[in-house]
């Protein structure tokens, strides 16, 4: 897997994370917990756009998003 493809999978996982976060802050509701979850999306989305972009055109993939934490 390239590295532009690691990056990729890791903000579509960050995706599908905050998005859990989200809909059980909803579920309790806690609307900033919402709202940060939701900021945390779209920035992850953003940044899959960039990645997308980035291997089109053929040049090295941007930085790690700030959302992701080192394990």
């Amino acid at each position: 897997m390239s590295d532009w493809q690691h990056a990729l999978r890791n903000e579509l996982n960050l995706i599908l994370y905050a998005n859990s976060i989200a809909r059980q802050a909803l579920a309790q509701g806690h609307s900033e917990d919402v709202r940060a979850g939701l900021d945390r999306i779209d920035a992850a989305v953003v940044q899959c756009g960039a990645l997308l972009d980035r291997a089109a055109s053929g040049t090295a993939p941007p930085q790690r998003s700030p959302f992701v934490r080192d394990a």
